[in-house]
């Protein structure tokens, strides 16, 4: 929490409220809303005694009073009443409003009757019809604006101002998540509502501007790490929806935004940039040593007060995975991973993720058109996600050293991520114990064990979303992909490992069916193209079964009991949902001409 944070709220105009934000929400007002909710004895008291049912509701509800009367007041109980839960309770609801108190709903005008594809023909099942319609009306149940008081009082709150409104996941998820957005603006661009994906894109370029990042979460609790790197992705998807001059406007802004969110990841301040001989590549690595706020009874019980520990698992919490046998040597191996796995073992910064250097590779390509736009003042080419490489002919400086840097990492790709003998893309296992600083190539690649390790949706989507496969490649990854045991009848499952994680078999999550089916359909020719069709069927038509039979849209599904909710993790699973909505709608889009639902049989 050593960031200069500043920004974001509502009425009476978008620029006046950012800078009163910017007055306003300064470090001092940071630290002393974290004394509150980021560390110190009432938090401590509060979260171990388990109030509630959900560590995340306490630091998810305002304060009535300034931090520094209310921790006075807590100060000033007996040891005895600290001890006591109905003693605790009875002072949290005396100095603490419920959560959701700093939120309104937010009003939308102009709001269209249906999605526009559907006028357009492009969904030809009647049944998809009405799914889309309905996905479409779920858009002003999610949408919310913060309070004017966020901003005036930043520090009586846990939740970030926001200047724009934002579209939330859904259940106890009361903010904004960073990497959710990219298939929440598919969504709204899908249903025509431009303007609020541009509002939701600018309030994550807000983050960056203050805080030099985009955190993983709206909230000053996730300001200790931000989530996979798709902001670019995102500007990239928004600017294709505005007119010339309105692009103009924007863009410049926001490229400018774009380059320090980058320098976040390349930087040596905060640990995420690793030196393997040549090459320069990413892992996550969260700025923290204690239990996360939000997780803090289950991460005290897991790490037993390890600061290693503490760190690891925030580290996992920023790579979107939140938890998984990937994440740990023992757990994620094929034979016996599932009975060695245990959390505490966690090891994200371990690890360079396919994934994450993929997104990264994307971010480069995407860059080095986006200057080269800005500098000649034309429109840029339409390329974020599934380029094979920057364009030819790219002369401003930004542009030459972005399409650089992405050469550099498609060479590490072919070098260190490829593994011919499995025909798919694998993480890269830094050296047991490995504490920063440069490594030597060949020591990374004899340390490497992929071929012992299960495969997960992160050795094949990423790369062929981002357009590193060469043809071979990805013919290759197709025929891996379908002897990996991850396909199921509702869509791919995240690993082949089930541990009772959320983010292990079973289950499948929407970011990673979005970025699968989008790269087999961008570069694996026909085989790809078919397979693309199919998941989309299967990961459709679960949706659709269980929005039938529950009424609800889950946060992730079962990938293998067709039409189930997922299950599993350190929290109850969660609908509304945000991704889930915007990644089925994108897929009716691309997909919907050929998509059936599924009968009630």
């Amino acid at each position: 929490l050593k960031h200069n944070l500043t920004r974001t709220a509502h009425p009476p105009t978008c620029a006046d409220l950012s800078l009163h934000i910017r007055t306003k929400m300064a470090s001092s007002s940071i630290e002393r809303a974290a004394a509150v909710y980021c560390r110190g004895a009432l938090l401590d008291a509060v979260q171990r005694a388990r109030l509630f049912d959900d560590a995340k509701h306490f630091v998810d509800m305002p304060l009535r009073r300034d931090p520094e009367e209310v921790l006075k007041a807590f100060d000033e109980l007996s040891s005895e009443d600290r001890a006591d839960p109905l003693k605790l309770r009875e002072f949290v609801d005396l100095h603490f409003e419920p959560p959701d108190a700093e939120l309104d709903p937010y009003v939308f005008y102009g709001w269209p009757d249906e999605p526009p594809f559907l006028a357009a023909g492009l969904v030809a099942d009647p049944a998809l019809c009405d799914f889309a319609r309905a996905l479409h009306r779920l858009w002003p149940t999610l949408c919310r604006v913060t309070k004017p008081a966020v901003a005036a009082t930043p520090w009586r709150y846990s939740a970030l101002p926001r200047a724009h409104p934002m579209v939330l996941p859904g259940g106890r998820f009361r903010e904004t998540y960073y990497w959710d957005s990219l298939w929440i603006v598919h969504g709204l661009l899908a249903c025509g509502l431009a303007d609020l994906a541009k509002g939701l894109v600018q309030n994550l370029l807000d983050d960056v501007d203050h805080f030099g990042f985009v955190p993983n979460g709206g909230r000053i609790y996730y300001l200790n790490r931000s989530q996979p790197p798709l902001l670019c992705a995102m500007v990239t998807a928004v600017e294709r929806a505005l007119d010339e001059a309105a692009s103009k406007e924007w863009l410049p802004k926001a490229v400018a935004t774009l380059k320090k969110e980058y320098a976040y990841w390349m930087g040596d301040e905060h640990g995420h940039a690793v030196r393997v001989g040549e090459f320069t590549l990413n892992r996550y690595s969260a700025n923290w040593d204690a239990p996360r706020p939000e997780s803090y009874w289950q991460d005290f019980d897991t790490a037993a007060g390890d600061a290693k520990v503490y760190r690891e698992l925030a580290s996992v919490a920023e790579s979107g995975w939140d938890f998984s046998s990937r994440w740990t040597r023992a757990g994620g191996l094929a034979e016996g991973g599932a009975e060695a796995f245990r959390l505490k073992d966690s090891q994200a910064t371990q690890v360079l993720p396919t994934d994450l250097n993929a997104f990264l590779y994307d971010f480069e390509v995407t860059m080095a058109e986006l200057c080269e736009a800005v500098a000649t003042g034309r429109r840029p080419i339409a390329q974020a996600g599934g380029a094979s490489a920057p364009a030819e002919g790219l002369s401003g400086p930004s542009a030459v050293a972005f399409t650089k840097a992405a050469k550099q990492r498609r060479l590490a790709f072919d070098r260190l991520f490829w593994r011919p003998a499995l025909g798919r893309w694998a993480d890269v296992w830094l050296p047991e114990g490995f504490c920063g600083g440069a490594l030597d190539e060949q020591q990374v690649l004899d340390g490497d064990d992929a071929g012992r390790r299960a495969p997960n949706c992160a050795d094949f989507g990423p790369a062929l979303w981002a357009g590193l496969a060469t043809s071979e490649q990805a013919a290759a990854s197709i025929a891996a992909l379908q002897r990996s045991g991850l396909l199921g009848v509702g869509g791919a499952a995240t690993t082949a490992t089930n541990t009772g994680e959320q983010w292990d078999a079973p289950n499948g999550w929407p970011p990673l069916q979005g970025l699968l089916i989008e790269g087999l359909d961008r570069c694996g020719g026909e085989p790809g193209r078919t397979l693309a069709a199919d998941l989309a069927q299967r990961w459709v038509g679960g949706c659709y079964a269980a929005w039938r039979a529950t009424g609800f849209m889950h946060e992730k599904y079962s990938a293998t009991d067709f039409g189930s909710g997922g299950a599993g993790g350190e929290y109850e699973p969660q609908v509304g949902f945000g991704w889930s909505n915007g990644g089925v709608l994108q897929l009716l889009v691309t997909h919907g001409k050929h998509l059936v639902a599924p009968t009630k049989d």
